[in-house]
C-alpha cells in the first residue's frame, strides 16, 4: 500500500476486534488510530480524528447498521466504510450497501483478502461488494477452498475463543459439545482438521472419539489435534508406536491409562491407551495442544498438519 491509511475499528466483539487489530498492524502502510465498540463511541472518536476508513461492525450493540451508516456518510462525506458482518442474508446487505458502504465483507476474510479490500476502497475503485467470493473475483484473486475446521469441547468459553481466533484466521468453524455430536458432524462436514478436547462427558471421551475416527474407512483420512493436559512424551524416533512400546517397558510408565508420545524431528504422534483388560491400544494422531492453548502455537500447529496433509494427498 503505498499511501497511508488511518484506521478506525468499529467491532462489538471485544475477541474480534483486538484480533483485527493485530491484523492491520502488520499491513504496510496501515495505522489503527483508534477502536471502539458501539456506535455511539465511534460517532464520538470520529469528531476527534480523521481516519480515511472504518472497518465496520454492521452489529454493533445497540445500533441500527443502516442508520449508522447513513449517519457517517452525511457527516464525513470522504470518509470510506467496510461493513464486516456474519449475516447472509442478501436484501439486508443490499440495504447497507446503498446507505453508503464502500465494500461490504464476511468476518471469516483471510489477511490476503482483507488487505485487497482495503486497497480497492481506498483507491476510489467504487465496486460495491457483497460476498467474499464476489470480492475475490472482482480483484482477480484465485478463489481458495475455505478449510474447515470441526472443534469439540464441552467447555463453551473455550469454543468461543478458539472459534474467535479460527475465524478471524480464515478458517470455516464447526462445533460440537460431545463425542456422540462431534461424529455426527464429522460425517455430515468432512472437514479438513478436527480439533478434540480429552475430557468431556467422560474423562477420556476425546481419546475415544480419535480412535472411532481411525478406524473409520471414510474419516480415518481427517487430521486430528488433541487438546490435552497431559504431559506428552517426546522423541527423535520418528517410529511413535515403537517408542510407545519402549516407554511402556518403564516401570515409571507401564500402569499409565494413557501416553502420548510424539517425535519432534517427522512430527509424527500417536495415543497408546490401555484397555479395560490391560491391553495396549494404539492409534496416530497429529498432534497435541497443551491446555490451556497458546494462541500464539494453535494457529502455526495448525497450518503444519494441513501443509503435512496436503502433501500426501495425490496430485490429481
Amino acid at each position: 500500500m503505498k499511501k497511508e491509511v488511518k484506521i478506525v475499528v468499529a467491532e462489538g466483539n471485544n475477541i474480534y476486534r483486538e484480533s483485527l487489530i493485530t491484523v492491520l498492524s502488520k499491513m504496510d502502510g496501515v495505522i489503527v488510530i483508534g477502536d471502539v465498540s458501539s456506535g455511539i463511541e465511534l460517532m464520538e472518536i470520529l469528531k476527534t480524528t480523521s481516519p480515511h476508513l472504518i472497518l465496520l461492525d454492521i452489529e454493533l450493540p445497540g445500533t441500527n447498521g443502516i442508520t449508522l451508516c447513513n449517519t457517517i456518510v452525511k457527516k464525513f462525506t470522504s470518509l470510506k466504510i467496510i461493513g464486516l458482518t456474519t449475516f447472509s442474508d442478501l436484501s439486508y446487505t443490499k440495504s447497507i450497501i446503498n446507505a453508503g458502504v464502500n465494500c461490504f465483507l464476511k468476518k471469516n476474510i483471510s489477511r490476503i483478502e482483507l488487505e485487497k479490500a482495503i486497497t480497492t476502497v481506498i483507491q476510489e475503485q467504487e465496486i460495491p461488494i457483497i460476498h467474499i467470493n464476489q470480492l475475490t473475483n472482482n480483484l482477480n484473486l484465485t478463489i481458495m477452498k475455505t478449510t474447515k475446521i470441526l472443534l469439540v469441547d464441552d467447555d463453551v468459553d473455550i469454543i468461543y475463543v478458539l472459534q474467535a481466533i479460527l475465524t478471524k484466521n480464515g478458517y470455516s468453524v464447526i462445533t460440537a459439545n460431545d463425542k456422540i455430536e462431534g461424529m455426527k458432524k464429522l460425517r455430515e462436514e468432512k472437514p479438513d482438521l478436527a480439533i478434540l478436547d480429552v475430557m468431556m462427558t467422560t474423562q477420556y471421551e476425546g481419546f475415544e472419539m480419535a480412535k472411532e475416527i481411525n478406524d473409520d474407512p471414510e474419516l480415518k483420512k481427517i487430521p486430528i489435534l488433541m487438546q490435552t493436559s497431559i504431559d506428552v512424551l517426546v522423541t527423535t524416533n520418528s517410529s511413535v508406536q515403537d517408542m510407545a512400546r519402549e516407554f511402556r517397558k518403564n516401570p515409571g510408565f507401564k500402569e499409565l491409562y494413557v501416553l502420548l508420545v510424539k517425535d519432534i524431528v517427522s512430527n509424527n504422534a500417536g495415543i497408546d491407551y490401555l484397555s479395560e483388560n490391560g491391553k495396549s491400544i494404539w492409534f496416530p494422531v497429529d498432534g497435541f495442544l497443551s491446555k490451556p492453548v497458546d494462541v500464539n502455537k494453535l494457529i502455526p500447529e495448525i497450518e503444519k498438519i494441513l501443509k503435512k496433509r496436503n502433501k500426501a494427498i495425490p496430485q490429481k
